[in-house]
């Protein structure tokens, strides 16, 4: 049963260390601002990390410690078979464990999967009017997958032809119809992505 308990502890922490990845692709799927929300899991990302491997390091330390006392016939410790379940569990949730706790490495590839529209850079079919390309810095990006969340946030503006957002250099270039959107209006798309943002 302690077991069990270090073992499910172990896969939430993990989650909730990546948190900072998966919230902006859960948000732009839903339609939904998340405000803030990002970077604060984003701050608490190395402890959560830290966590995560103590729960780990405890449920394998229970698993395979010597047992100092004999187990009465009958007993889960007193069956190989129950024991090698526990273990195989205990290996299948470590997999998983790093899996989440990679995430924000892979996050962009599968931000861009789970959001199409959301590539870095695609271009939509507008009328006719004059072309302005606006240069925007944004902080607070942990990710590809940020990346990603603010590109389709947008690329779903009207107004907004083209949308190209850079995670290593913090940077995004918005091509858009003069009269459509604002500045200010690219700078709230960004913030409903989460992330705050300024003109270059």
């Amino acid at each position: 049963m302690k077991d069990g308990k270090i073992f499910f502890a172990s896969i939430v922490a993990a989650i909730a260390a990546s948190l900072c990845c998966i919230l902006p692709i859960a948000f732009a799927i839903l339609g939904v601002s998340v405000v803030g929300v990002s970077a604060a899991f984003a701050a608490w990302r190395p402890y959560l990390l830290g966590v995560t491997g103590a729960l780990l390091a405890a449920g394998f330390y229970f698993a395979y410690r010597p047992r100092r006392h004999v187990c009465a016939l009958g007993q889960a410790c007193a069956l190989p078979s129950a024991q090698r379940r526990g273990r195989t569990a205990l290996w299948v949730g470590t997999g998983l464990v790093i899996a989440f706790a990679a995430f924000p490495a892979y996050s962009g590839p599968v931000a861009r999967w789970l959001l199409p529209d959301g590539g870095i850079s695609a271009v939509q079919t507008t009328a006719a009017g004059e072309i302005v390309e606006a240069r925007l810095a944004i902080q607070g990006m942990d990710c590809q997958a940020c990346a990603v969340a603010i590109t389709h946030n947008l690329q779903n503006t009207p107004g907004v032809i083209s949308a190209r957002v850079l995670y290593p250099s913090g940077r995004a270039v918005v091509r858009y119809r003069a009269g459509a959107v604002s500045i200010s209006g690219l700078v709230k798309a960004v913030a409903a992505a989460g992330y705050r943002s300024h003109p270059m």
